[in-house]
Order: C-alpha cells, then sequence, then structure tokens
C-alpha cells in the first residue's frame, strides 16, 4: 500500500491595524497600563483583535510595527511619559515623550503565529496628573510584513 505525505506552508502573516476607540484614562502615579479599547483600522480588514485588547499574528513573519498615539494631561518639569509596544508579554520597544502626538519611532519584530502585539504605558508620576489617552484614527498601532 502507498504511503503518501502532504506537507503544508505556513501562511505568513496578513497586516493588521487598529484604531482607539474612546478616550482612555490614565491615572498618575500608574505604571504599565494596557491601552484597551481598539477597532479595526480601515484597510486593515483581516485584522485580529483579541478580548485583551492585542493584534494577533496570523502567521510568520518579519513585520514593521507603526504605533501614533495623541495624549493630553498635564506633566511636571523634565518629566515625561513611558510607552511600550509589547510583543507577547515583553517591551518590544519603548519610548519615552513628553509632546501630545506621540509617534513611537518603527519597531521591526519577528512574528510567529499567534504572537500578540499591543500597548501599555506609563503616566506622569505624581498622584494628580492624569493622563487622556485620545480615540480616533490619529491614535493607533499597525503592523505590516516588511
Amino acid at each position: 500500500m502507498p504511503f503518501i505525505v502532504a506537507a503544508g506552508v505556513a501562511e505568513s502573516a496578513v497586516p493588521m491595524g487598529m484604531n482607539k476607540n474612546g478616550n482612555q484614562s490614565v491615572a498618575g502615579g500608574s505604571s504599565n497600563v494596557r491601552l484597551t479599547d481598539w477597532v479595526v483600522r480601515s484597510g486593515f480588514g483581516d485584522t485580529v483583535i483579541s478580548a485583551n485588547h492585542e493584534l494577533v499574528a496570523s502567521g510568520p513573519a518579519t513585520v514593521t510595527v507603526k504605533c501614533r498615539l495623541e495624549v493630553s494631561g498635564d506633566l511636571s518639569f523634565n518629566e515625561s511619559r513611558s510607552f511600550d509596544v509589547m510583543l507577547n508579554n515583553d517591551p518590544a520597544k519603548t519610548f519615552t515623550s513628553a509632546v501630545t502626538s506621540v509617534i513611537i519611532p518603527d519597531t521591526t519584530l519577528t512574528l510567529a503565529r499567534g504572537d500578540r502585539i499591543w500597548l501599555r504605558m506609563t503616566g506622569s508620576k505624581f498622584n494628580s496628573y492624569h493622563t487622556t489617552v485620545a480615540g480616533g484614527v490619529n491614535s493607533y498601532l499597525y503592523f505590516s510584513p516588511s
């Protein structure tokens, strides 16, 4: 009896993107706060957003991650906010900024199927200075194969 072996090729990751849906307040004195409430970004119809507010890779690929956030809130003198692009549970890129239009430099990542990309931030160190991350098309996270 003949023996047949069938081998498949893993489908590579498709581009995925999401926009912040509504404003999110990050309390002063808090750190490593997950940014939540996202919707599929226009032009990224194959996007999968998990219940934990993460993009979930559909397959392996080397990708370029792009991120921009509109934020507001007071900071003390010489203080900045910190933002992390997360790959699964580890920071892949950390960026600090004191401006209101935060553009995190492009991040190149090598993904496997099921890898999760998400955002977290640390706001002001002062309890009375909260940060608001604005929703809309100017607050986004997306990736495309490189």
